[in-house]
């Protein structure tokens, strides 16, 4: 093992590969939102039943690491990662063919079913192969999933026009999916960085051990986020057609996973103040969804979505660097506790989105999401003020 650190060390050939696993798994999130509208036409969708079949994938999100949670842990994060890359190749492949809206429902679930595990897998990839660097480069994992949900709805516009048909971008995730397994397969796993120096780091503690208050917190927070981050993803284009009037709703979304980027990059960098950070993310979150639930023009919504983004990307990555700290050598078991709170807050967010937009309207339905997001600032308040030798002492220690 000490021979293969040595010979890695400084090679970034793994965190390419997580990295463009994880933008994928943007793309395809970020894909899915924007075409929506379009499935709904082809399947003959109320804004309800919109809300519940974007749930489903989401609800596989949410049970795949129940099942799968610890199986990286075991067997290896390289034959984990190529088997259901493998499977997301093969769920889009069924979603191309589908004739039917349960075919189609069948294809999105085992897509999100594999999304989440090369999710888990690949953040806690990164945070073994670069043990001292891990806090910086979560600013970077994060960016790359909000730069694929930028690119997806661009890519949706262009191949409806092309080729009029929303199917053609999931051949595009086919494919990409296909080169990713064929990159995995001549790249060796083994970590490029030394992991001794952060155990001796943490002196008293454990490191071995699951920081179980820390990283339910953590749950909670990802639980009310995706919620929310979905309940504007999966509706803004709805949004922009009904309340302003514009066609451009798949740009706002655009814009919306763009102003993730620098956001989540600048927290790779910040990680000394992720505390503040963490805690005024949601806050602000909450204020820019009042404010959006207000607009009627379209450029102020879209300076509002942005804005909105910004406040968005800065929560997940802070998260990710707590559950660093909080995660001992369990880092795949972590990350997929944290990915089935993200799933569960999706399914009944996206779900319950839907029916509430039929009732209330889409600016009611803000309204709500921003109570919602609100709530996060206390479990924010209550991890940064946990004391604990795995959290920012040991940042502290090592930089």
């Amino acid at each position: 093992m000490e021979k293969s650190i040595i010979k890695a060390r400084g090679k970034n050939d793994l965190a390419a590969i997580m990295l463009t696993s994880i933008f994928m798994n943007g793309f395809e999130t970020g894909g899915y939102q924007a075409a929506l509208l379009y499935i709904a036409h082809t399947y003959y969708m109320s804004i309800g039943t919109q809300g519940v079949m974007a749930s489903i994938e989401l609800f596989a999100t949410m049970i795949a690491p129940v099942i799968f949670g610890r199986l990286a842990d075991k067997v290896g994060k390289k034959k984990v990662l190529m088997l259901f890359t493998l499977c997301r190749a093969v769920s889009g492949m069924v979603i191309i063919v589908a004739a039917s809206k349960i075919l189609f429902a069948i294809g999105i679930f085992w897509l999100g079913f594999a999304t989440s595990i090369i999710q888990c897998v690949a953040i806690a990839g990164i945070d073994d192969a670069y043990p001292r660097t891990a806090h910086k480069k979560m600013g970077i994992t994060t960016a790359m999933y909000a730069f694929g949900a930028l690119t997806a709805p661009l890519i949706v516009g262009i191949v409806i026009k092309a080729v009029g048909s929303w199917k053609a971008f999931f051949a595009v995730d086919v494919i990409i999916s296909l080169l990713l397994i064929l990159s995995m397969l001549i790249t060796s796993f083994a970590p490029r960085e030394e992991r001794k120096d952060i155990f001796e780091a943490r002196g008293e503690v454990n490191a071995a051990k699951i920081n179980v208050y820390g990283v339910v917190l953590l749950c909670l927070i990802m639980f009310i986020y995706v919620g929310v981050e979905n309940g504007v993803g999966f509706f803004l284009n709805g949004f922009f057609r009904d309340c302003i009037g514009s066609e451009r709703g798949y740009l706002a979304l655009s814009i919306f996973w763009f102003a993730m980027i620098p956001s989540r990059i600048l927290c790779g960098f910040l990680t000394s103040h992720r505390k503040i950070i963490l805690t005024v993310a949601p806050a602000g979150a909450a204020v820019m969804l009042l404010a959006l639930a207000g607009v009627t023009i379209e450029f102020p919504a879209f300076l509002t979505v942005f804005i909105l983004g910004i406040f968005c990307g800065a929560v997940y990555p802070n998260v990710l660097t707590y559950a660093a700290d909080f995660s001992g050598v369990w880092t795949a078991t972590v990350i997929a506790a944290i990915t089935v709170a993200t799933g569960v807050g999706g399914t009944l967010a996206t779900a319950a989105f839907g029916f509430l937009t039929e009732a209330f309207g889409y600016k009611g339905g803000f309204i709500i999401l921003a109570m919602i997001i609100a709530i996060d600032v206390i479990f924010a308040v209550l991890v940064v003020k946990k004391k604990s030798k795995t959290g920012d002492q040991l940042y502290e220690r090592m930089h």
